[in-house]
């Protein structure tokens, strides 16, 4: 009983970490739901985010994991302070890395297809090929030179749009566009 009185301190910090970490990985998943969400999700011109959700998601995690580690280490296993911090530093340490790869590195690798797609659309015309629902996503067509893109689409105002209609671009964001129906009397685009 005297240990654990003793590392009163250091349960804490691990308790901490752990809600701390945990907090970063919940962040991460309600951006990406929030992500899903129709409509305006503006944001200052100019301005990201101020952590990505993979690096809010590796940090957490890691952190959650180091945490965890040095509550096992100290409470079940009764490891020495100094000891139960350095092994479970380099456990979170080492699966925040492995986070970071999976969720970082690795995606970032692909980013010859975002160069398709480097040209600001906004304002541009389209023609829906699959139908947006008020909450979810369709699919939207345009040229650009000769060549046809076609991006996922989100409605601007959560209204349904149907198959072949003439829509704007409002903005492009990770290859999914926010449009907007065009007039009733807009002729589609070819």
């Amino acid at each position: 009983m005297n240990g654990i009185l003793s590392n009163t301190a250091l349960i804490v910090i691990y308790a901490g970490l752990i809600v701390v970490g945990l907090g970063f990985v919940m962040g991460a998943i309600v951006s990406l739901l929030r992500s899903f969400t129709p409509g305006r999700q503006s944001r200052p011109a100019g301005s990201g985010p101020v952590i990505s959700r993979a690096w809010g998601y590796s940090l957490g995690l890691g952190a959650a994991i180091f945490g965890a580690a040095g509550l096992l280490l100290l409470l079940v296993f009764d490891v020495e302070p100094a000891t139960s911090i350095l092994i479970s530093l380099g456990i979170g340490l080492v699966v925040g890395l492995i986070a970071l790869t999976l969720f970082v590195y690795l995606p970032s690798r692909g980013k010859a297809e975002e160069a398709l797609i480097d040209f600001d659309a906004t304002g541009r015309r389209a023609n829906v090929v699959i139908a947006i629902p008020g909450n979810g996503l369709g699919e939207i067509t345009f040229r650009n030179g000769k060549e046809r893109v076609n991006l996922g689409a989100r409605s601007a105002n959560s209204q349904p749009i149907g198959k072949g209609m003439a829509v704007v671009i409002e903005r492009v964001t990770n290859r999914v566009a926010v449009v907007a129906p065009l007039d009733e009397g807009s002729p589609l685009i070819k």
